[in-house]
């Protein structure tokens, strides 16, 4: 029997017009509800210069789910590492590790096209992959090793020493990114994938036929994220879908490079393709496809602007089409 598919959820953090407070307090509401149903992942995203987002302090937000909760894993998608200093996130990795009794799952991005980062932090595009792959390179070491010395083109450090040291080791590491250096650095090194939102499942394919061809012994631990709401039809899924990812389209269509950029989907019925949105048969015959796609773990998106309703939709989940998920 194939390995149980693993089922998460994913946070965005996104603001839907009720303030940031409320923002917080409704994805934490859901991280909590996540667990009390036995979900196994929920991950946190990072996210700057957005008001349609409240979580540019993903370590700190994790600090606090990891005193709320106690056994659901937890998760970073992902730290931007271009823009922050490695050896800071290092120390957050550990303590958040020891916080969270060694439930941290570590995921990293170069960040995306959004121009508003690369100005505001000083980083040029162009420079965002090599800056992650050294920062990750040397983030490993740090958790890994006595003591470290490193000169890169980006990092330097001289016998440096963490403390504290994360209770796990390793600590599971994937990259969010389906391109082929990332890839390449993550087969080198046995760290898992992530795919996102816009990810479809033939590039969910691709990503997982380059990494094996460049490491058939290492396990790919594909993560892959999609917005979620099912109903009795897919009238009624589509429906309460609309609006939130009307909202997400228009905000990535805003944040992203240049006014004339293409970044896919380029349409609403795009992310519909993408999704598990529609009837509970549909959301249930989709997962199944999903899962013989190849990934580790689906991580769900309650597609919703109404905070009540994304908590809901995790019942749902778990009445209707978690307890049909494949390799159980």
């Amino acid at each position: 029997m194939s390995a149980r598919l693993r089922i998460g959820i994913f946070c965005p953090y996104d603001n839907h017009g009720l303030g940031h407070a409320a923002a917080i307090q409704a994805e934490t509401d859901l991280v909590l509800k996540s667990e009390a149903l036995g979900f196994d992942e929920a991950w946190i995203s990072e996210h700057h210069f957005d008001a349609g987002s409240s979580s540019p302090s993903l370590f700190a937000l994790l600090g606090y789910l990891a005193a709320r909760t106690t056994r659901i894993r937890l998760g970073t998608a992902a730290v931007l590492l271009p823009f922050r200093p490695p050896v800071e996130v290092a120390e957050d990795v550990a303590t958040i590790d020891i916080l969270s009794g060694g439930r941290l799952d570590f995921g990293v991005a170069r960040g995306g096209p959004f121009p508003e980062q690369n100005r505001n932090f000083g980083v040029a595009s162009e420079e965002t992959r090599p800056r992650m792959l050294e920062a990750l390179q040397l983030i490993q070491r740090l958790l890994a090793e006595d003591e470290v010395s490193h000169h890169g083109r980006y990092c330097q450090v001289d016998r440096l020493r963490l403390t504290p040291r994360p209770l796990q080791n390793p600590v599971p590491t994937w990259i969010a990114s389906a391109s082929e250096a990332a890839i390449d650095d993550a087969a080198a090194h046995g760290h898992g994938l992530m795919a996102g939102l816009t990810s479809s499942l033939d590039d969910v394919g691709q990503m997982l036929r380059s990494y094996r061809e460049r490491n058939a012994a290492a396990d790919p631990r594909l993560v892959v994220s999609r917005f979620y709401c099912s109903a009795p039809t897919r009238d009624e899924a589509i429906a309460e879908a609309a609006p939130f990812l009307q909202q997400f389209f228009d905000r990535r269509r805003q944040l992203s490079a240049g006014p004339g950029a293409v970044v896919p989907p380029t349409n609403i019925e795009g992310f519909l393709a993408r999704s598990l949105i529609g009837s509970h048969d549909e959301v249930r015959s989709k997962l199944a496809e999903h899962a013989t796609a190849g990934p580790r773990s689906v991580l769900l998106v309650p597609t919703s602007v109404d905070a009540g309703r994304r908590c809901d939709m995790l019942a749902t989940f778990g009445t209707h089409i978690l307890e049909s998920r494949p390799g159980d």
